[in-house]
C-alpha cells in the first residue's frame, strides 16, 4: 500500500469542472500545482497528491477535521458493527448491491470518509471502472488516499477531490451511479446534496443514499429513546420529501436493525408519464387537465344542483353538460 504521494491519472482531470457559480461549469486544466479554469480559479491539490482542493471545512471545526479523524471515525464504526451485532462485509455489500453496478461504470461516492466502501465498491465493479471519491473533510480524504492500493487493480481508476457534496465539480449526467453511506444527516443543506448527486448522474443510473434514522415506528419505543439519547442523529426523519420530482422505482428500506434508512432510486430527467386527457366515466365525467386547468367561478348552489340534475336527465357528465352549454352560449 502507497502512501498520499501516489499518482492518479492526469488525462482524467479534465473532467472536473469549475464550481464557482460565474464559470458555468468551465473544464478545469491542469498544472505542477494543481487545478485551475480560464476566469482564474485555482484549485491546489493536498501536498503530495494529485488530488483538488475545491473546498474545505475549517480545521479542528469537528472530529472529522482532527488530525487522528481517521482513527475516531474508525472507532465509532466498530461500536456500530458490535452494537448491532453485524459486520461490515455484509452491511457495505448489502448497500453497494442496489447500485446494480457493470463493469466500466463510473461512480460518484460523496462523503467517502476514510474509504472504507472503496474496496467494496471496486469488487462490484469487477476490476474495469472509474471512482470518484470526494469528502470536505482534508483529513479523512488523506486517509482515504492513504489507505487504497486501488492503483494496483489493472482497470480501476481512482480519483479523489475534496470538495463540497452540495456543488460538486462535475458536468451533469457525468456517471453511472452514485452512493453515500453516513454524513448526509450533517449536511448544511439535505436537499441541496441529495439534488447535487441526482445531477451528475446520468438518467437511468441509481443513487443510494443511507444514514442514521431510525424506522418510524421505533422512535418512541424504549429501544428507539436509548439510541437517540446516545446519538442525537438516529432521531432523524427519512429525507424522502426532499429526493427530485423526477426519481423513478424508489425504495425505502432500513439497515442494521431498523435503524439506518436506505433510499436508492433511478435518476431520470423527467415527471413520470402519465395522460391526463384521458376521460372519466360516471356523473361527474372530464379529465385530469379539464379537473385541475378547467376549474370554473363558483355559482349559485341551487343553479348548480339544477345543472347536475339536468345532465344526469340526459345521461350525460356534469363536465359534458356543462361544455356543451358553454360551446352553446359561446357560438
Amino acid at each position: 500500500m502507497g502512501g498520499v504521494s501516489k499518482e492518479v491519472n492526469m488525462k482524467s482531470h479534465i473532467y472536473y469542472c469549475c464550481p464557482k457559480v460565474s464559470c458555468d461549469r468551465a473544464r478545469l486544466l491542469v498544472s505542477d500545482t494543481g487545478l485551475y479554469c480560464p476566469a482564474g480559479h485555482n484549485f491546489p491539490f493536498i501536498e503530495g497528491t494529485k488530488a483538488p482542493i475545491f473546498a474545505c471545512e475549517d480545521e479542528d471545526n469537528n472530529d472529522y477535521t482532527l488530525k487522528d479523524a481517521a482513527i475516531i471515525h474508525d472507532n465509532g464504526l466498530n461500536w456500530v458493527f458490535k452494537t448491532f451485532n453485524t459486520n461490515e462485509s455484509t452491511l457495505r455489500n448489502n448497500l453497494i448491491s442496489r447500485l446494480h453496478l457493470s463493469k466500466g461504470n463510473r461512480i460518484l461516492v460523496t462523503g467517502v470518509g476514510a474509504g472504507n466502501d472503496l474496496p467494496y465498491l471496486v469488487n462490484h465493479l469487477g476490476g474495469d471502472g472509474v471512482i470518484y471519491a470526494q469528502d470536505i473533510s482534508k483529513q479523512m480524504l488523506r486517509a482515504a488516499i492513504e489507505r487504497s492500493d486501488f492503483q494496483e487493480h489493472e482497470g480501476i481508476e481512482m480519483h479523489f477531490s475534496v470538495s463540497d457534496a452540495t456543488d460538486l465539480p462535475f458536468l451533469d449526467d457525468f456517471f453511472d451511479a452514485a452512493y453515500h453511506f453516513g454524513g448526509l444527516n450533517l449536511f448544511p443543506d439535505i436537499r441541496k446534496g441529495i439534488s447535487e448527486m441526482d445531477r451528475v448522474v446520468k438518467p437511468g443510473g441509481r443513487l443510494v443514499i443511507s444514514d442514521e434514522g431510525l424506522a418510524p415506528w421505533l422512535k418512541e419505543t424504549e429501544f428507539g429513546k436509548m439510541l437517540i439519547k446516545n446519538n442525537p442523529l438516529y432521531a432523524f426523519d427519512v429525507p424522502l420529501s426532499l429526493i427530485p420530482s423526477t426519481a423513478r422505482s424508489v425504495t425505502l428500506s432500513w439497515e442494521l436493525n431498523h435503524c439506518f434508512y436506505v433510499i436508492d432510486y433511478i435518476v431520470s430527467n423527467a415527471l413520470p408519464d402519465i395522460d391526463i386527457d384521458v376521460p372519466h366515466l360516471g356523473t361527474r365525467g372530464g379529465s385530469i387537465r379539464k379537473r385541475y386547468f378547467g376549474q370554473l367561478e363558483g355559482v349559485d348552489p341551487i343553479l348548480r344542483d339544477k345543472l347536475y340534475a339536468e345532465a344526469e336527465k340526459r345521461g350525460m357528465s356534469r363536465v359534458e353538460y356543462l361544455e356543451k352549454l358553454l360551446h352553446t352560449e359561446l357560438a
